[in-house]
C-alpha cells in the first residue's frame, strides 16, 4: 500500500465487539436443554465466527491508497473506490448533518461530504458518515489531501 490511514479504534474495541451475539447465543443455548455438546461446539463456531469477522474488519485501515486508487471504508462490508487518473476534481465539505428517521424523534448527527468528478461522469457525492475514524479532525481530508489530490476544503457557507 502506497499510504494508510489507521484506525483509531484498539484491539480491546475489537475483541468486545466480537462478544456482542454472546447473550443471544447463550439465551439460546439454555432454551435448547437437550443438545448437551453440540450445543457447546455451536457456541464456539459462532464465537469464532464472530471474532474473525470483527478482526478482519476491525483491523482493516480506514482510509488507504494502492496502486492510484483512493479505497474508503464504507461500513462493514464495502468501501468505496476512486482512481486517481480519472479524477478532474475534489471537494470536501465538513458541514454537513444526517436527519435520523429510525425509532428517534427528529435527531440529526454530523457528517462530512467529499464531491468527486470523474472523467465522463457528473460530479458524485460521497458521504462521509463515520465521525470517529474519518471525520475527526478532518482525518479523511488531510489524508487525500497529503496524500492523493489537491482537494479543496469548503468551510460552512
Amino acid at each position: 500500500m502506497d499510504a494508510v490511514l489507521p484506525r483509531e479504534r484498539n484491539y480491546i474495541q475489537i475483541f468486545m465487539a466480537s462478544l456482542a451475539p454472546l447473550p443471544v447465543v447463550l439465551f439460546m443455548a439454555a432454551q435448547a436443554k437437550s443438545l448437551g455438546a453440540f450445543m457447546l461446539i455451536a457456541i464456539l463456531v459462532v464465537m469464532l465466527a464472530s471474532f474473525v469477522f470483527w478482526f478482519k474488519n476491525g483491523t482493516k485501515p480506514s482510509a488507504w491508497i494502492k496502486a492510484g486508487t483512493l479505497y474508503i471504508r464504507d461500513g462493514a462490508f464495502s468501501e468505496i473506490r476512486i482512481p486517481r487518473n480519472k479524477v478532474q476534481s475534489m471537494r470536501y465539505e465538513s458541514h454537513h448533518s444526517q436527519y435520523i428517521s429510525k425509532g428517534r424523534t427528529g435527531e440529526t448527527v454530523p457528517m462530512h461530504k467529499l464531491f468527486v468528478k470523474m472523467e465522463g461522469f457528473q460530479e458524485w457525492e460521497v458521504p462521509i458518515k463515520d465521525m470517529v475514524e474519518l471525520g475527526a479532525e478532518l482525518r479523511l481530508y488531510k489524508f487525500i489531501k497529503d496524500n492523493f489530490y489537491d482537494v479543496v476544503l469548503a468551510k460552512k457557507p
